[in-house]
């Protein structure tokens, strides 16, 4: 991990909080270079935004060359800013670089800068860089353009709650996406003869509630506070356009990738009437629990009968950091080929 300090000295890294620099550190790199060596050439796609830590690198571009040394003005900005590199950069004498992912960084800038109008509004109690930081880090939201982050933040609604209330009930239709800003709930689940039984335990960071606005089906279970705290509510509209559409990728039949691995979330009675070819059955109910088996490497794709049970398991395993997308509108029992 790249040293934080590094980063406070940089343009807009200096803008930063102390904990965004740490998260944009985790996932920097330093780079070395020798003397005359080709940093990155003109037009190609700029994947990272670099800044000059030590050394010289010329820039040339169209209107001729310039150069950059560290330590100056200059270098406390990016070189080469853009989506494509606007010049060439070579090394005048030995280098050293920072390496930040674009995307990661505008991202926390975008979070940052979106976030701390509802930390304000929300008492300013110091728990908004725990929640948040523990959102950016969830792979399930590096799939959420930065754009949509600022809007997601602005429809974002503080919630207070005390020990024993009731966040989401079992069997009451979903409404609203939860994510716990301070203090711990549990979920618990009653089955059909009574019995109550807890299914997790949730802190600042994490979200609930997801899975019935992405089925369609009643509450699956209770959220319980075990103490006071405040979580951040976000209405079933804005749940939809800011975070169900960009995350939820889809697939038709025909356009199944030949090496991704097929996940039927039906239950194993309806896996044995009928399955695609070579797909495995991992039941939405048993998903988090399994989830660990999947090779976080490989392409999923996830059905279902209609496409709802498979919408949520999707959304399960992207926030695990499996790469998942859904067969649209699933595949009726009658066209699954595979018996037995």
């Amino acid at each position: 991990m790249v040293n934080p300090s590094l980063l406070r000295g940089l343009v807009p890294l200096s803008s930063l909080s102390p904990t965004d620099r740490a998260e944009l550190a985790r996932h920097a790199l330093l780079a070395g270079y020798e003397p005359g060596q080709v940093v990155f050439n003109r037009g190609e796609s700029a994947k990272t935004v670099v800044w000059l830590l030590s050394g010289a690198v010329e820039l040339l571009d169209e209107s001729g060359v310039r150069k950059i040394v560290s330590g100056t003005p200059g270098a406390r900005h990016p070189i080469a800013q853009g989506p494509r590199r606007a010049a060439t950069g070579t090394t005048v004498s030995a280098c050293e670089v920072l390496l930040v992912d674009r995307d990661r960084l505008d991202m926390v800038l975008t979070w940052s800068q979106a976030g701390s109008i509802e930390v304000v509004e929300g008492g300013g109690d110091g728990a908004g860089d725990d929640w948040m930081g523990a959102m950016l880090r969830s792979p399930a939201f590096e799939h959420i353009p930065p754009a949509n982050i600022a809007l997601l933040f602005l429809a974002m609604k503080p919630v207070d709650f005390g020990a024993g209330d009731l966040l989401v009930r079992q069997g009451e239709a979903g409404d609203a996406y939860y994510v716990l800003i301070a203090g711990r709930c549990h979920v618990l689940f009653k089955d059909a003869a009574g019995r109550l039984a807890e299914l997790a335990r949730l802190g600042p960071g994490q979200g609930f509630g997801e899975e019935s606005l992405l089925s369609g089906n009643p509450r699956s279970a209770t959220v319980r506070a075990l103490e006071s705290g405040r979580a951040m509510r976000l209405d079933a509209a804005d749940f939809n356009r800011f975070l169900r559409g960009p995350l939820l990728r889809e697939v038709g039949v025909d356009d199944i990738p030949a090496d991704a691995v097929l996940v039927d979330v039906r239950l194993p009675d309806e896996y044995r009437q009928g399955r695609l070819p070579g797909a495995v059955n991992l039941p939405l109910p048993q998903l988090r629990a399994e989830a660990s088996r999947l090779d976080p490497k490989a392409c999923h794709v996830v059905y279902c009968d209609s496409g709802r049970r498979s919408a949520a398991a999707a959304w399960l395993l992207c926030e695990r950091g499996i790469d998942a997308c859904v067969l649209a509108g699933g595949i009726p029992v009658d066209d699954l080929p595979v018996r037995g």
